[in-house]
């Protein structure tokens, strides 16, 4: 019998390993060996998962089984099995006045009208179901009275309510900090701007500026280049990074899906990264917690660099999308780099300005050129 590693995944709770298992003639399983900490025991999760001998197939069952190993939930944390909806419950019944309690249950109600249910989950609550409840207060949502729309105002109140309670549940670990962000969902009467993004030029200006933090500096050029958010990437381990094929990849669980979504990154930057380190553990090691402080290191770097724009830390993900939109990639393929789930929010990241329309006029120009205008019909 023989027992190969394929991937580790390292926890505050334990370890989970996906290994798999050859025994003579039959095919090879795959099997998850689960290490709790708490209890200093191990124990086996046959997956159901075979490798079938072609290499195209068995990839996808790789992925697969690794995406299982990335979202393994252990026992501790099912003891906690509560809704969103028992969550915003708790909330409202921790209000004094019984009046008080009032809008937040109304407020709770047009969100079960609004995903037609009575039970909202935890794991639905991201920046997509967000922004979708936003656009049905605004365009569908009834007054229960009168049953004509409710106001812009009834809607912001609404909305704050809704996304107060979704914020605690994400600071008390219920909800992953890479589900949404909240600087990501515009208040309603709000006006939404152009994403502030770097143009290519600033990006290598930036690259080639020298700031004294150089761990945070790559963090943030690890970011660009992987199109991930700033928490998933001062989260990342070592672990996470696989060789497929000479080329890097990592493996990053995706929102709202249990699937895995691959982001590859270049030798050359993973090199630079990696210089004089112990490659275990989490890639980037003592970056601040506090968003504040890294904004103020981005700040810094881009004043060094020339660059004044108010930056923030989806600044370096949304400069992924805008230059790699800019450069002809598919939309939808931006869409599944930056692992949202419609392409819809992929839309909201891109900074298009004047400039990117006026070239735009520029290339109908080459068509409208060639007009016989005084013959026209």
């Amino acid at each position: 019998m023989k027992n190969t590693l394929i991937y580790k995944h390292k926890t505050v709770l334990g370890t989970v390993f996906l290994k798999s298992r050859k025994n003579g003639l039959n095919p090879e399983s795959l099997y998850l060996e689960v290490y709790l900490k708490s209890t200093q025991k191990r124990n086996l999760e046959f997956l159901g998962l075979h490798f079938t001998g072609n290499s195209i197939l068995d990839g996808k069952i790789k992925q697969d089984a690794i995406g299982k190993c990335i979202n393994y939930v252990f026992a501790e944390k099912k003891a906690a099995d509560i809704t969103f909806t028992d969550f915003c419950k708790e909330q409202a019944a921790k209000i004094d006045n019984p009046k008080s309690r009032r809008t937040p249950l109304n407020t709770l109600k047009k969100l079960h009208d609004y995903a037609k249910t009575e039970t909202v989950f935890f794991h639905q609550v991201n920046e997509g179901f967000l922004i979708g409840f936003r656009e049905w207060l605004l365009n569908k949502a009834q007054s229960d009275c009168s049953k004509l729309p409710i106001s812009k105002g009834t809607a912001d109140l609404y909305l704050s309510i809704i996304m107060r309670y979704a914020n605690r549940a994400q600071k008390k670990g219920l909800i992953p900090l890479t589900a949404f962000s909240v600087n990501d969902i515009p208040a309603i009467g709000q006006v939404v701007k152009v994403p502030i993004t770097l143009t290519e030029e600033e990006m290598i200006k930036l690259q080639s500026t020298s700031y004294p933090k150089q761990e945070i500096c790559k963090a943030l050029m690890f970011q660009f280049a992987c199109g991930q958010r700033w928490g998933d990437v001062r989260d990342m381990t070592w672990e996470q990074i696989i060789m497929e094929e000479g080329q890097y990849m990592i493996v990053l669980q995706q929102e709202k899906t249990d699937k895995v979504l691959p982001s590859f990154i270049s030798k050359d930057l993973m090199d630079w990264v990696g210089q004089g380190k112990e490659r275990e553990g989490r890639i980037f090691q003592n970056l601040p917690i506090s968003a504040n402080s890294i904004l103020s290191h981005m700040d810094s770097w881009c004043k060094l660099a020339g660059i004044k724009k108010k930056v923030g830390t989806h600044t370096m993900r949304r400069t992924c999308a805008t230059i790699l939109y800019k450069k002809g990639v598919e939309l939808l393929t931006i869409s599944q780099i930056l692992g949202h789930s419609s392409s819809d929010i992929t839309r909201r990241y891109i900074g298009i300005d004047e400039k990117d329309i006026k070239k735009g006029l520029d290339r109908l120009k080459e068509v409208t050129k060639r007009f016989n205008f005084n013959n026209a019909a």
